[in-house]
């Protein structure tokens, strides 16, 4: 969110042109565990730079919840293609959990993404398992 509000104040102060585009996937087990979705919509309504799209991935413990649901490396093929990203125009930058991360980092290395255009933010590291 800061980098958003950051990007936004300077878009406003004629800093940034918004000749770059921002893409955000961001994804919950339930809505009201979005901290900042309220503000990262109305950010997205208001500049043409920004696009946003939520998940939730327990639709069924959240009732009211009427838009996209699964995890995000689920939906992450489906935003991609409708946003137009791909390796030739994007980076991408994961941030989560370790394991929604690796399994986004597959999806796009299958996608032909080399690894400088991957860039990742993990919550925790995991636990290393003992060898058997």
């Amino acid at each position: 969110m800061s980098y958003i509000r950051a990007l936004r104040k300077g878009w406003e102060e004629g800093r940034f042109t918004g000749d770059h585009r921002l893409f955000l996937l961001y994804g919950a087990s339930r809505s009201w565990e979005f901290g900042y979705q309220g503000e990262m919509e109305e950010h997205a309504r208001e500049v043409h730079w920004l696009k946003s799209a939520a998940t939730v991935s327990r639709p069924w413990e959240d009732a009211g919840w009427n838009r996209e649901t699964g995890r995000v490396e689920d939906v992450l093929r489906k935003y991609a293609d409708s946003w137009g990203l791909t390796r030739e125009n994007s980076i991408a930058y994961l941030c989560g959990h370790p394991g929604m991360v690796e399994h986004c980092k597959e999806i796009l290395r299958r996608h032909g993404y080399p690894k400088e255009a991957l860039r990742e933010e993990i919550y925790w590291v995991p636990e290393r398992k003992a060898a058997a």
